[in-house]
């Protein structure tokens, strides 16, 4: 996938695992684990958007991250957004995984538009 650095976003990922935490990996169930299987999903199909996908994160999932590395993680996955503003599509993975780490940072997902800079003020 050209558009969107997989490996640079899984690194940023990496550091917000709780792994060393869990006694299990629960994959999906937790933010993390789902923005990993995104990006394998979009790897996998070679698309940008995932069918249904930002209902699938899982916001029951209520570790307590370290709140500067899910920021450097969504400051990565944020960089990555093509600045489709009215074109902007909920189940993009770019949005998908954004969406996970606004849930991991602040309990809740933020209002997205399409463009990162009015996303970030």
């Amino acid at each position: 996938m050209n558009d969107v650095d997989v490996l640079n976003i899984k690194t940023a990922l990496q550091d917000c695992c709780k792994e060393n935490e869990c006694s299990i990996c629960t994959e999906k169930a937790c933010l993390i684990g789902f923005s990993n299987s995104v990006l394998d999903y979009a790897n996998i199909k070679k698309s940008f958007t995932m069918p249904n996908g930002i209902n699938l994160v899982p916001n029951m999932d209520f570790k307590i991250y370290d709140v500067d590395h899910v920021a450097t993680a969504l400051a990565v996955i944020t960089a990555k957004c093509k600045n489709c503003m009215d074109n902007h599509d909920d189940n993009c993975i770019v949005n998908i995984i954004r969406a996970a780490l606004e849930v991991a940072i602040f309990g809740q997902h933020v209002a997205f538009k399409g463009n990162p800079l009015e996303y970030v003020m």
